[in-house]
């Protein structure tokens, strides 16, 4: 699929979505084995859908050979996942969000086995819609989204939280650098 694979710089520029991204990476840094996000969030309308994706970032400057594109600063994305928010308790009985109230949404995502090199930055990037990747969420909880109707597609705000008891995060493995090893 070409729209995963494309630079994630268009979507990190949007003002729907939120980016997150370390300093300059002084040593490699390499992640292994599955993710987790836990994210705090609200949302003005009784269903929203949520994605993380996780972003190796190269330096602003690399040297290409002639003819190739010049890959500087590009966002290639390393992994991302989807959650429909209304299955955050259970596949089997998904459930409304109460508006404004503030909830946890807690989901898997898939394993990674990846190496950040030294220039390179982390990024993380989440926001609420990934279409046409995925289908839209009405944003208001309806039994069966297939079977929305036009007028349950509202306009909803979100909100992700990330103080105090409220800190919304990605868990992530890191193996330890060959320099550490014993």
């Amino acid at each position: 699929n070409q729209y995963v694979a494309a630079d994630q710089r268009f979507a990190s520029s949007r003002p729907d979505v939120l980016t997150y991204q370390t300093e300059v990476l002084e040593r490699d840094i390499t992640f292994a084995g599955p993710l987790e996000a836990s994210l705090f969030v609200s949302t003005t309308g009784s269903d929203a859908d949520f994605v993380v994706k996780l972003i190796d970032v190269n330096p602003n400057k690399i040297d290409a050979a002639p003819g190739e594109p010049n890959r500087g600063a590009q966002q290639t994305l390393v992994r991302g996942e989807p959650f429909r928010a209304r299955f955050r308790e259970s596949f089997e009985h998904p459930k409304a969000f109460v508006p404004n109230e503030t909830t946890k949404v807690k989901f898997a995502i898939n394993d990674v086995m990846h190496t950040f090199q030294r220039g390179h930055r982390i990024m993380i990037q989440v926001q609420s819609s990934w279409f046409p990747f995925i289908d839209r969420n009405p944003q208001k909880f309806v039994e069966n989204i297939f079977e929305a109707k036009d007028s349950d597609f509202i306009k909803a705000q979100h909100r992700l939280y990330r103080g105090g008891n409220t800190m919304s995060s990605l868990q992530v493995q890191v193996l330890p650098a060959a320099d550490e090893k014993r």
